[in-house]
């Protein structure tokens, strides 16, 4: 993608790799986080991006398709989802969604 990309550009990616999922947000917090490149908040079903942390467009994908792993698995498990949220599910619905990402030319790894 030439220039930088905006939230709805990176939403349109993440649909892309999963469209029938409940609706969610993508926002860019405008700030840099010493701590984390991004969050997701489930009771609002916001995936927040550090968009500051880095310039890499790929990076920035990653973070986003990582925080949309969370949002599928806390939207899609029929159980709650613990507090510790990188279970072994988590990891193997994140590395589906690289894999899609990779197969569309949407991210590197």
């Amino acid at each position: 993608m030439a220039g930088k990309m905006n939230q709805t550009q990176v939403k349109d990616i993440l649909l892309q790799l999963k469209e029938d999922i409940e609706e969610f947000t993508v926002i860019f917090s405008g700030k840099k986080s010493t701590k984390v490149d991004g969050l997701y908040k489930p009771s609002t079903r916001e995936i927040i991006i550090h968009n500051r942390n880095t310039e890499d467009q790929n990076a920035i994908i990653y973070t986003a398709v990582h925080e949309f792993a969370h949002h599928i698995h806390v939207s899609s498990s029929p159980v709650p989802v613990p507090r510790r949220a990188h279970t072994k599910e988590f990891w193997s619905i994140l590395h589906n969604l690289l894999s899609k990402a990779e197969a569309l030319n949407v991210y590197k790894n």
